[in-house]
């Protein structure tokens, strides 16, 4: 009924990219290929026995989909981060990490204007993704706007300076240091973005840093659909998430809908409902196709709108106060309680 979560991929290869980053490279199984077939910017979940828990992390592929045929994430060490220090100090060539396939919303779409990238430090993986894509895939003009510490903390250094020089005419990159230029500013944000008006921004990076770019880019008239933001939290420890879920599925236990409507790839659906189900669960049971990913509320690919009545939402790790606000929920999450109500996914 549902589809194959995680899958046990080798390491092929540990690449020491600076003096706190590392880049794992999976080895994909023939009979795995389809099912790990990805977009530029989106992301790969792991899940990694730490402590007596299987905890969750998501990391973005620094690879290209266009330009390499490796499947590479890239992680930097983060003071406290139980996971992203254990790769950077225990993960080599052989073992075997569980993997789910990539996922995400975050990816290079098929406009034809200009594409300014920013990247905060390890912010950066995502992005040189879309920017390799962008660059081999189309003949659109690419700024990158790269912010880091100081030089020494770049990652991919070298790899961008061998892009840069291929791509002179059409790639321009510029790097912000916090210890030369301080911290990224409005002002920095609408020098490097003359010239760029009504062009497709993708930004990754510290939230500071991606406040930053996204409120100056609002603040100068810049249309919210062309401004794209990835954000990544480190989800909830299991039992943790056990206890959100209980208190999801009790807070659902008086739903009054016995069948809600669906509406998916332009055709509508109406679906039974069993009280404690998700949206997703519901859709699941009744053979529809439905998009999901993770089922865990953090990669996003279930993301939904909900009319017409009332629906409890558990786990978000994707979701924003103002996407909530309107209207959109997950349906691997989402619990219908009352009214009406019809769920629709985006075309």
């Amino acid at each position: 009924m549902s589809k194959t979560r995680y899958h046990n991929l080798e390491v092929a290869e540990v690449i020491e990219e600076t003096h706190d980053s590392k880049s794992v490279v999976f080895k994909i199984p023939q009979d795995q290929k389809d099912a790990f077939e990805y977009l530029p910017g989106q992301f790969l979940t792991l899940k990694v026995p730490y402590d007596g828990k299987q905890l969750v992390r998501c990391y973005s592929l620094a690879s290209s989909p266009h330009v390499e045929v490796v499947h590479k994430v890239t992680i930097k060490r983060v003071d406290g981060g139980r996971i992203s220090n254990w790769i950077n100090d225990e993960v080599k060539v052989g073992d075997s990490i569980e993997v789910m396939p990539p996922a995400g919303l975050f990816y290079l779409n098929e406009a034809s204007n200009d594409v300014i990238l920013f990247g905060g430090g390890s912010g950066i993986t995502p992005v040189i993704s879309i920017l390799k894509s962008a660059l081999k895939t189309t003949d659109r003009k690419v700024k990158l706007v790269y912010a880091n510490r100081d030089e020494e903390s770049v990652i991919f250094r070298e790899e961008l300076k061998q892009i840069e020089q291929n791509h002179s005419d059409r790639l321009d990159i510029v790097y912000i240091y916090d210890t030369v230029h301080g911290f990224l500013n409005p002002d920095m944000v609408k020098e490097v973005t003359t010239g760029h008006v009504g062009a497709e921004f993708y930004i990754c990076g510290p939230g500071p840093f991606m406040d930053t770019v996204e409120n100056t880019l609002l603040s100068e008239g810049e249309e919210k659909s062309r401004i794209h933001v990835e954000r990544f939290v480190s989800p909830a420890d299991p039992d943790e998430a056990a206890a959100l879920e209980a208190e999801a599925i009790a807070a659902a236990g008086d739903s009054t809908v016995t069948a809600f409507k669906v509406e998916l790839d332009g055709e509508e659906h109406t679906i039974d409902y069993e009280k404690g189900d998700t949206v997703l669960k519901s859709m699941l049971k009744a053979g529809i196709d439905a998009p999901f990913s993770c089922e865990e509320g953090m990669c996003g690919a279930c993301m939904c709108e909900i009319e017409g009545g009332e629906s409890q939402l558990g786990i978000n790790e994707v979701l924003t106060d103002e996407e909530l606000e309107e209207g959109w929920t997950l349906a691997c999450q989402c619990r219908p309680i009352s009214g009406n109500i019809t769920v629709k996914f985006p075309d």
